[in-house]
């Protein structure tokens, strides 16, 4: 039967972290989840799965490091090997790397691995002459550090709401060369530029793990906007008003570019976006932060009006998953 060959979808991640099991893939110090997200988050990398009948049954992850290209985790179906389908995947995999200007792919088996080895050799695949050198700079065979739990951080979510109008004055605007324009119809790359590096310095995660077309669906939505803060025709932060719940307006995200933090701008951005949600009419209007958060994020939020009306603990990919570090009030 024909194999289906697609990226990989997030409804895929639980069956293809199965698939590099049952496949012997993973050792004790590699958590599955934590290679998928990476590889996910990463415009260099691309995983693809191999589908048929609705059913994952293979897979390769193909990477490049600016030079060569690279495959790992390919993966059939112990029960399905031998039919062709591992050498479909591979071949896709290498004609996506080529397309990207990849000349040479490269992979590594372990030496005990010698029915793999004949496989690869088969399709053209030969050993060369070269000193492997590592050294792990997190976690490894010999580290006491669980890679399932490191892959994850917990944060005390804090969820505000807000059910009337302020009746403060306007706040006044800095004295700089600003404007605040509503992006209509942004594109991803836009967004994944202020999202990433407004976040980063507080571990925004969520969005960098969402496909290109769900964010695309949310940022065009009708009832989402997205309004950018610019100083002298440079982006310094963005406001993202959610109203497709009914009768709620969600200020579902808040935040300055790092370069323009502390100048008074996130005082006079926020309240400009709680005027701007209240416009509609709504019954509430609703935030929430974390204690990854800026520290005076939640001060700033009930100063402008906001009440705390429950907090959670949720688990959130672990920043260092996407190069980032986890902000220093919470180390």
């Amino acid at each position: 039967m024909k194999l289906k060959i697609r990226p990989i979808a997030f409804d895929d991640i639980e069956a293809v972290a199965a698939l590099w099991k049952s496949c012997g893939l993973t050792v004790s110090y590699n958590d599955p989840q934590a290679d998928i997200a990476l590889a996910m988050a990463s415009p260099a990398s691309e995983i693809f799965v191999g589908e048929q009948e609705g059913r994952v049954v293979a897979s390769t992850l193909a990477g490049s490091d600016g030079h060569r290209g690279w495959l790992y985790y390919v993966a059939v179906d112990p029960a399905l090997q031998g039919g062709g389908y591992g050498k479909a995947l591979i071949a896709h995999a290498e004609a996506w790397l080529m397309g990207r200007g990849i000349n040479k792919v490269m992979l590594l088996i372990r030496p005990t691995n010698t029915k793999v080895k004949a496989f690869y050799e088969r399709l053209g695949y030969r050993e060369e002459e070269r000193s492997l050198l590592t050294r792990w700079l997190r976690g490894g065979p010999d580290s006491d550090i669980d890679p399932a739990k490191h892959a994850e951080i917990e944060t005390t979510v804090t969820y505000l709401e807000m059910t009337e109008r302020p009746t403060r004055p306007s706040v006044p605007a800095p004295a700089m060369r600003l404007s605040l324009q509503r992006a209509e119809m942004p594109t991803v790359s836009f967004y994944r530029y202020l999202y990433n590096t407004i976040g980063a310095p507080w571990a925004w995660v969520s969005k960098r793990l969402e496909s290109d077309a769900d964010i695309k669906a949310v940022i065009q939505d009708d009832d989402v906007d997205i309004y950018v803060l610019s100083v002298a025709g440079v982006p310094a932060g963005m406001v993202q008003l959610d109203r497709r719940e009914f009768q709620v307006v969600d200020i579902a995200y808040f935040g300055l570019m790092p370069d323009f933090i502390g100048h008074g701008l996130g005082k006079y951005l926020l309240n400009w976006g709680i005027d701007q949600a209240w416009e509609s009419n709504p019954a509430r209007v609703t935030v929430n932060t974390c204690d990854l958060d800026h520290p005076r994020a939640l001060p700033l939020y009930q100063k402008c009006g906001f009440r705390p009306i429950r907090r959670e603990v949720v688990s959130l990919a672990h920043p260092h998953l996407f190069g980032l570090e986890v902000p220093a009030h919470r180390r």
